[in-house]
């Protein structure tokens, strides 16, 4: 972008000014997107939230997660991942109570979590950990992938493989900013040993 409505720069850093505005003065929103038909451009991500795998591909996390978000109302967050790595994997949680007292995820499905497995899955589950393990919601959870990757921009940026897990991200548990923005780096790192055993087993999709 750029005009008159472009700022001119930042206070007394020069070296922030020339990382966000150019020497032509074109102000780099940090967006990813793609032309689309008649000249438009949808936003498809952020530049540094990008997932480059081993193959070079760049992969756009949040159009994924919101994606599939949209085919599963039980599920709260889903974070992919695949930094360097042969495919893309994700980290999945379900709606769920919070501690009043620790502000922090207990196991227990919200009531709406509880009439979704019910009536759409046809499983009377009232925990996350009921959830995780049992094959009817595993299944669903796999279906509703697949139709997330039919909506994919390419193959690479299909989820091969996921994990649900028994606690879902909150602020209080550090994979959340008070904004309710995903910490990416912080969340790869409390569940480093979880997403390394996705890269080792064999592909579940």
């Amino acid at each position: 972008m750029r005009g008159r409505n472009i700022m001119m720069g930042y206070l007394n850093n020069e070296e922030a000014t020339k990382k966000t505005i150019d020497a032509d003065g074109y102000l780099h929103s940090g967006d990813q997107g793609r032309l689309e038909e008649g000249g438009f451009l949808r936003i498809t991500g952020r530049i540094k939230e990008l997932i480059i795998t081993a193959g070079g591909e760049n992969v756009a996390p949040v159009p994924i997660e919101d994606n599939f978000k949209a085919q599963c109302e039980a599920c709260s967050n889903i974070m992919v991942v695949g930094e360097q790595k042969r495919f893309i994997a994700a980290l999945i949680s379900f709606k769920v109570d919070m501690d009043p007292k620790t502000m922090l995820p207990s196991h227990n499905l919200m009531a709406e979590a509880v009439k979704f497995f019910k009536n759409e899955v046809g499983v009377d589950v009232k925990t996350t950990d009921e959830a995780i393990i049992n094959p009817k919601v595993i299944d669903f959870v796999h279906r509703a992938i697949e139709k997330t990757n039919a909506k994919s921009v390419s193959r690479p940026a299909h989820i091969r493989k996921f994990t649900l897990i028994p606690d879902d991200f909150s602020i209080n548990g550090t994979e959340l900013t008070p904004t309710m923005k995903l910490k990416r780096k912080v969340t790869e790192a409390k569940y480093k040993h979880v997403i390394d055993e996705m890269f080792v087993q064999t592909a579940k999709l």
